[in-house]
């Protein structure tokens, strides 16, 4: 018996440990988005072009794996049908209002603020879903927004050429979007729908809006023909967008969404490392302080929810 107890331990530790592993490369390759997609948008690509070939490349190897596995693809009813275009589209507000953020603010305070959705979550679930208003939540929302504060008053906030009102603004708007695609998805019961299918039409339907806006917008989309920008485009859909979600998924199966969305914090933690080692962005005391007290803040409002 005892043996067989040390056996099952031993299981259970090392599919811990995996569950780790996988999520701190979920949350740290998303972390690379910002560098990726700065990149495509100095190399003369629009935002439009830009999201365009993140979700559409995506999409297209997701839906390649589906048929290789023998997954259908196909909504089974308008009820699937309904989810799927409004989330997909709350989607989308959240992927061009965070690039807009990575245009006119540091990439790492973008990619930080928008790490806040948990926060706005909590907050959205106790004034109109009827979640009971605990101390613990009201605390560490009130360090999150004096966490904000900082960052906004920061002078890690500025890049050359940025308007800091418009990122700052689309930054918050992200995170709202954010929230607003896991409360959605939650209260319309959206995540029964099979994972592969539900991430594959999010995926696909996000690529239509972004060829559609660079089309009425544009009147193109930009034909990339350089190597480092499809570089750029594959470290962004592939790297950034598929093996995230995949192994953000095998996280969430091993270890459960609460550690999965604690070692989430990778995510804006990668996005500051990055952007200050390759984008040449400044992280100063104040900055420091706002990013150190939104991740604490996230920490235990996910923490108190699990209990």
């Amino acid at each position: 018996m005892s043996l067989s107890h040390a056996r099952y331990e031993k299981k259970r530790r090392r599919i811990r440990i995996n569950g780790i592993f996988y999520a701190a490369i979920s949350s740290a390759s998303f972390g690379f988005s910002p560098l990726f997609s700065i990149g495509l948008l100095a190399a003369g690509l629009s935002n439009f072009d830009v999201l365009s070939y993140r979700w559409g490349i995506a999409g297209l190897v997701l839906m390649i794996y589906a048929f290789c596995k023998k997954k259908t693809l196909r909504l089974l009813s308008w009820d699937e049908t309904w989810k799927v275009i409004l989330l997909s589209i709350l989607r989308s507000i959240t992927s061009i209002t965070l690039l807009i953020g990575y245009a006119n603010i540091s990439s790492g305070i973008a990619s930080t603020i928008n790490f806040m959705y948990p926060i706005i979550v909590a907050i959205c679930m106790m004034l109109f879903f009827g979640d009971r208003k605990s101390p613990v939540d009201i605390i560490a929302i009130a360090v999150s927004i004096f966490g904000v504060y900082l960052l906004a008053s920061g002078d890690s906030l500025i890049v050359e050429g940025g308007n800091t009102r418009l990122g700052l603004t689309c930054s918050l708007i992200s995170a709202f979007s954010f929230a607003a695609y896991y409360i959605v998805m939650k209260q319309v019961k959206a995540d029964k729908i099979e994972v592969v299918k539900f991430t594959t039409w999010i995926m696909l339907l996000s690529a239509l809006y972004f060829i559609v806006c660079a089309f009425i917008f544009e009147g193109r989309l930009t034909m990339v023909k350089d190597g480092m920008s499809w570089l750029y485009i594959l470290g962004l859909s592939l790297w950034s967008t598929m093996i995230s979600n995949f192994t953000g998924v095998k996280a969430v199966r091993r270890i459960g969404p609460t550690l999965t969305s604690i070692l989430g914090a990778l995510q804006p933690v990668t996005a500051v490392v990055l952007g200050v080692l390759f984008l040449h962005e400044h992280l100063y005391t104040k900055s420091l302080i706002g990013i150190i007290l939104i991740l604490v803040a996230v920490t235990i409002v996910v923490l108190h929810q699990k209990k």
